[in-house]
């Protein structure tokens, strides 16, 4: 199915993968976001990459070329945060970094070894005792939460795990259901839906993931189109339903430029 980009007024851009390879953008993806604007689309974007806050990703776009403001961007750890806070939960067991710590700070939420909740995330310290650590507490009854179910990030030209490596080990160890939180969960939804004033059916949302990024947007009743810069590839596509699969496959940001 062909996507008329002229009669999209709101274009949702996830991040690693799509974007940016942490460090550089993509190709034609700053043309293409200055085109956007020039053109006063709104632009927005999703990510279920807690290693940074919105306000330090924000800051990183911004530094690569990309002018972003923290409101434009809806985290799996702002979500997550949201969430707890919600419920009445101030304290979690946190295997994360440094930006999921902090977007929980910011809703008065701790970080705390002896908790009911357990929150799980791309953590470059993860370790056995980690492991153990949440075993005990899952065996005490705590709940499992997830930021995301990404199996890589993508760093310049390297590969690294994301949070699924983790979430498996989690699984294997203590047989317990984990609560997912990120893309493309019910709650990233709602809280898009909450912070953005868009119209489903002039929306586009742009991803790497078929299993996270389409999905979530299919399931927000969004226009979605595939980039082939990261996870997902044009064989994945394969076996697909109709309602599994991006409504177009963008092999070049350059086509979008030119049918605006």
């Amino acid at each position: 199915m062909l996507v008329n980009f002229g009669t999209i007024r709101t274009f949702i851009f996830d991040i690693n993968g799509t974007v940016m390879q942490w460090n550089s953008l993509n190709p034609y993806m700053d043309k293409l976001i200055s085109t956007l604007k020039k053109r006063n689309k709104k632009v927005y974007y999703v990510t279920d990459n807690c290693v940074l806050t919105r306000a330090q990703m924000a800051e990183k776009l911004t530094k690569l070329g990309l002018k972003t403001q923290e409101k434009d961007i809806i985290s799996s750890g702002y979500v997550a945060a949201d969430y707890f806070e919600s419920k009445g939960i101030d304290k979690v067991y946190v295997a994360g970094e440094r930006g999921l710590v902090s977007e929980l700070g910011e809703k008065g939420i701790r970080v705390s070894e002896d908790a009911d909740h357990v929150i799980l995330s791309i953590d470059r310290n993860f370790n056995y005792m980690k492991l153990k650590k949440i075993g005990d507490l899952a065996e005490k009854g705590a709940k499992l939460y997830m930021t995301g179910m990404n199996r890589n990030w993508y760093i310049d030209d390297e590969v690294y795990p994301a949070e699924m490596p983790i979430i498996d080990s989690v699984k294997k160890f203590t047989g317990k259901d984990i609560m997912l939180l990120g893309m493309p969960s019910s709650e990233m939804k709602a809280k898009l839906l909450e912070d953005i004033f868009l119209f489903p059916e002039d929306t586009l949302l742009i991803g790497d993931s078929i299993s996270t990024n389409i999905k979530f947007g299919n399931s927000c009743g969004f226009r979605t189109g595939l980039v082939l810069t990261g996870e997902s590839s044009e064989n994945d596509l394969a076996g697909l339903s109709a309602e599994e699969k991006p409504t177009v496959v963008i092999r070049d940001l350059r086509n979008i430029i030119k049918n605006l």
